[in-house]
C-alpha cells in the first residue's frame, strides 16, 4: 500500500508540474511541439510510476503472476519516444509547409537520441513535385528555422541516398 501511495504522489506532482509548464509555454510556433513533448514526458512518467508500484493482488484473491507487467528496457522506451516524436514532427512540418502554400509529396525525418536523452534531427528528406522546384530555398529555410537541420529536397521520382549516418 505504501508503494501505491508513493505512485499517487508522483502522479500528482507530475500533473502539477505539467500544468505549470503548460501555462508557461509561449503561444507561438513552438507551442504544439512543446505541448507534445510535455505530454510525452507526462505519459512516460505516469507509466513508470504505475509500473514501479508494487501492488499486491493477493488481497483480492487473485494471483500476482497472472497479471505480469512487461518489462521494457531503456532502449525500447527511447526508440518509442523517437518514433513518436518523428511522427509528430513529420505531421507538424507538413502542416507548416501547407500553411506556406507548399505541398510536400512525402516527408521523412530521422531522429537520434543522445546519451543525455536529447532528441535531434539527424536527417530530413522532403519529396516535392516539379511545381515547387523553384521554392527549394524557401523550403530549406522553413525547415532549418524549425528543426535546425537543412533538409535534402528531391523532386518526386528521384531516389534519395539511403545513408542513415548522414
Amino acid at each position: 500500500m505504501k508503494n501505491l501511495s508513493s505512485a499517487a504522489v508522483t502522479v500528482c506532482c507530475v500533473c502539477a508540474s505539467v500544468g505549470i509548464l503548460s501555462a508557461l509555454i509561449p503561444q507561438k510556433r513552438t507551442s504544439k511541439i512543446m505541448s507534445f513533448v510535455i505530454g510525452l514526458f507526462m505519459t512516460v512518467t505516469l507509466i513508470s510510476a504505475v509500473s514501479s508500484a508494487d501492488i499486491s493482488l493477493s488481497d483480492n484473491g487473485l494471483s500476482a503472476d497472472v497479471y505480469e507487467v512487461p518489462e521494457y528496457s531503456e532502449d525500447d522506451l527511447n526508440k518509442a519516444a523517437v518514433n513518436l516524436t518523428a511522427e509528430q514532427l513529420t505531421s507538424e512540418l507538413n502542416e507548416l509547409l501547407l500553411s506556406e502554400g507548399i505541398r510536400a509529396e512525402d516527408i521523412g525525418i530521422s531522429l537520434k537520441i543522445t546519451d543525455e536523452g536529447r532528441i535531434y534531427a539527424q536527417r530530413v528528406v522532403i519529396y516535392i513535385s516539379k511545381a515547387y522546384v523553384s521554392r527549394r530555398e524557401e523550403i530549406k529555410s522553413i525547415v532549418y528555422r524549425n528543426l535546425s537541420k537543412e533538409p535534402e529536397i528531391y523532386v518526386k521520382g528521384q531516389e534519395a541516398e539511403r545513408d542513415p549516418q548522414r
